[in-house]
């Protein structure tokens, strides 16, 4: 018989601690369900039946507005369901950014294609 001082192969197996594997589930699981409840809690603020759900207590006539401001009947309130009287701003003019979810009302906001960036009015070119 011949000796060899050569090793014979080992085969080795990595095998996950059985806390990883349920740890990694229950990781899996609440992502799931973080996505859904920011899914569903951007419908339930204002989702498309909001304004039909909750409709505006405060009237205003559309010929109730004065110059230079323009009648817009979805512009005030939560959401933006009520009407609002609102002046619309020209490039370069100061503005103010506002959170319709929070029930925030700008009197005044920029003219369209205009965006309110930097607390200006700005054009911006549309992306090609």
């Amino acid at each position: 018989m011949l000796s060899s001082n050569i090793p014979s192969p080992t085969i080795t197996y990595s095998v996950r601690p059985r806390h990883l594997t349920i740890n990694m589930k229950a990781t899996l699981v609440l992502v799931l369900l973080a996505c859904v409840l920011a899914l569903a809690y951007g419908d339930l603020v204002c989702g498309t039946n909001y304004c039909k759900q909750h409709p505006c207590t405060t009237r205003l006539a559309s010929t109730s507005c004065r110059s230079p401001s323009l009648y817009r009947p979805n512009h005030a309130g939560k959401c933006a369901c009520c009407p609002a009287c609102v002046t619309l701003l020209g490039e370069g003019a100061a503005c103010k950014t506002y959170s319709k979810e929070l029930g925030e009302t700008p009197s005044a906001v920029c003219r369209e294609p205009l965006k309110c960036l930097t607390g200006v009015c700005t054009k911006v070119t549309p992306r090609r």
